[in-house]
């Protein structure tokens, strides 16, 4: 009634407008359900980021070593941040690591507004408040949901399988070498179905082209050529 209202349609009787809701198949009940994960996935995907930890064993002097990194994604880009690794992922750490997140997203048109993250005890109030300072909101998920944050689990089982399964990882500066390569890769090379099969950074779409010269593509690659794919010549 309200929106008809400011329409300037003053009299018209609530039963005409039940009446024309369930001619189009509109349920006339206002929707008070707090919805779906998945729609408030879908309201908020822009400005919606989830991060995580992972690790690899690395090679060091002192035999392997576990190793941490937090990684960032942006729900509906696709796109990731990922820290440098460390071995001692203490809250001084994961703090620093928050704020260089913002620094590195501080330039975006959408500027991070909501954080989904787990219940990972290396988060600390610390850290949240350094996001929170920034408008961010936290957005914590119950214990043991790692469908919740699906996004993120693809995001290290790529990083994984695409690159560092392959390598045995001496010291932190290797480790963080194949990381920031596979980045590299995953943000502005590698095409994702989400993005119409597409780069995240991607924004400006080859023109259409059904026609293929061989001569004209031209194939690229990182990491010794384990990570390959092909662009048409400039």
């Amino acid at each position: 009634m309200g929106e008809l209202r400011r329409l300037g349609i003053n009299r018209i009787c609530r039963q005409t407008v039940r009446n024309i809701l369930k001619e189009e198949g509109i349920d006339t009940s206002p929707n008070r359900s707090q919805g779906s994960w998945e729609q408030f996935i879908k309201i908020h995907a822009k400005t919606l980021w989830a991060c995580d930890f992972f690790t690899k064993h690395v090679i060091t002097p002192r035999g392997l070593v576990n190793y941490f990194l937090l990684v960032f994604i942006n729900v509906e880009t696709r796109d990731i941040f990922v820290s440098n690794s460390t071995a001692h992922p203490d809250s001084a750490w994961v703090t620093q690591q928050a704020r260089n997140f913002l620094m590195q997203t501080a330039g975006r048109d959408e500027k991070p507004a909501c954080l989904i993250r787990d219940r990972d005890t290396k988060f600390t109030a610390q850290s949240d408040d350094v996001l929170k300072a920034e408008g961010v909101k936290i957005k914590v998920l119950p214990v043991q949901s790692p469908n919740l944050n699906s996004r993120y689990e693809r995001v290290i089982k790529s990083i994984k399988q695409k690159c560092l399964n392959n390598f045995l990882v001496f010291g932190e500066q290797h480790l963080n070498y194949l990381v920031r390569e596979y980045v590299r890769h995953y943000n502005d090379d590698r095409a994702h179905s989400a993005c119409g099969h597409l780069s995240p950074s991607c924004t400006d779409p080859p023109p259409e082209n059904n026609t293929i010269v061989l001569d004209d593509i031209v194939r690229r690659e990182r990491l010794g050529s384990l990570i390959q794919w092909y662009e048409r010549a400039a």
